[in-house]
């Protein structure tokens, strides 16, 4: 695989329509075929933009991708029975393979249970609302990751098609003064004597059956089968005076969390772990072993990293140096000073990677450094280095 990252990130405010689209432009007449992952500015939330030369293939993150992918099969695919428990159980599905969505649909059309048209109509669906809820953040981190990670098994999106629409959506919301309430939060009584005393009896009754706080304003709008925006819209007397409120709500099912080892399920293939405080950091090389098929564990705790670490006995470690609590020079030593790692690589994620930074890093029995703006390719070749694969 030929790939490599654009090394700067770029710090998005306000991503409006005319910065969506000279972004995508750019893209497409450099036809670059890679990943495009936005980043809120605490990395809290995460969304990932495949592309295939220049056009958007799929999209997927953000705080709810199991709660949106139920949503839209259930929308645009009422034929398919599909329980997302099930099967993850039965190791049908990879939760925490990104692509594990592109998969299935690819996979049903197959088998003939849905058109290469619902195919397209679902992906269609998931991208708009992926770029939609990019569009509500104030601000974004925007990182390129170049390389032909895979084909289009389906139509390809026209981003700038994706681009207009989407605007179209957002100056909607806008005008409705409702630009500030995210259709991924869960509407819920704050004021419920006050609610009883403005609405009929059977309103209030219906009322509080659907505002539990546990259904998102899009689920909700599809129950009742009315658009996110129109039931936005309803309910904005009732969130001015604060009879209602916004809250967040879980995921159906929460992604690889720390500890928990991600990606592939083969457990023939090598397991990299990535010991560093930054999500960020874990999830950007996640997504490149992913594709590699490496099975991939994060640690985000570095107090936590020997514990985690002898449990699951990784064949290969990433090492932030700067951590809080303990260094990354204190942790390897100590590390080294194990049975279980005296053989095992690890190596450095460091910004700075001087001649001093090297000699210290060799005195506590580092394999290798490798710098925190990462390039795909050189983080596969030194795994494949360092593993003799």
């Amino acid at each position: 695989m030929t790939a490599k990252s654009v090394p700067e990130d770029l710090t998005v405010k306000e991503f409006s329509a005319s910065k969506q689209a000279k972004l995508f432009d750019s893209l497409q007449q450099s036809r670059l075929s890679g990943q495009l992952v936005f980043t809120s500015p605490h990395q809290q939330d995460q969304w990932c933009f495949y592309l295939y030369l220049g056009q958007i293939v799929y999209a997927t993150g953000g705080v709810h991708p199991f709660r949106r992918w139920q949503r839209n099969v259930r929308v645009h695919l009422p034929q398919i029975s599909f329980d997302l428990n099930k099967e993850i159980s039965a190791g049908t599905v990879d939760k925490n393979n990104s692509l594990w969505e592109y998969q299935q649909i690819f996979d049903w059309v197959k088998q003939e249970k849905i058109t290469e048209k619902q195919a397209s109509k679902i992906v269609n669906s998931v991208v708009e609302e992926v770029l939609f809820d990019i569009t509500q953040r104030i601000e974004v981190i925007c990182k390129i990751y170049q390389g032909q990670w895979f084909e289009p098994q389906f139509e390809s999106i026209d981003p700038q098609k994706l681009v207009q629409k989407n605007q179209r959506l957002w100056q909607t919301w806008q005008k409705a003064k409702i630009a500030d309430r995210f259709p991924c939060m869960a509407p819920t009584i704050l004021q419920d004597k006050q609610l009883k005393q403005n609405t009929s009896e059977h309103t209030y009754q219906n009322l509080c059956k659907l505002l539990n706080g546990s259904k998102t304003i899009r689920e909700l709008a599809i129950e009742l089968k009315t658009s996110a925006l129109q039931l936005t819209r309803s309910f904005l007397p009732y969130f001015q005076s604060g009879v209602l409120g916004l809250t967040e709500v879980p995921d159906l099912i929460e992604l690889s969390s720390e500890g928990k080892i991600a990606t592939s399920q083969n457990k023939s293939q090598p397991l990299v772990a990535c010991v560093d405080d930054s999500e960020m950091v874990c999830f950007t090389i996640e997504q490149i072993l992913s594709i590699s098929g490496y099975r991939f564990l994060a640690i985000n705790d570095p107090l936590r990293a020997i514990s985690t670490l002898l449990e699951h006995k990784p064949d290969f470690i990433f090492l932030d140096i700067v951590m809080p609590h303990i260094s990354g020079y204190e942790l390897c030593s100590k590390l080294r000073q194990h049975p279980s790692f005296a053989q095992t690589p690890i190596v450095f994620l460091t910004s700075n990677n001087g001649m001093v930074d090297r000699l210290r890093a060799k005195m506590v029995g580092s394999s290798d450094f490798i710098n925190k703006t990462i390039d795909p390719d050189k983080l596969l070749n030194l795994i494949s280095k360092h593993l003799n694969i």
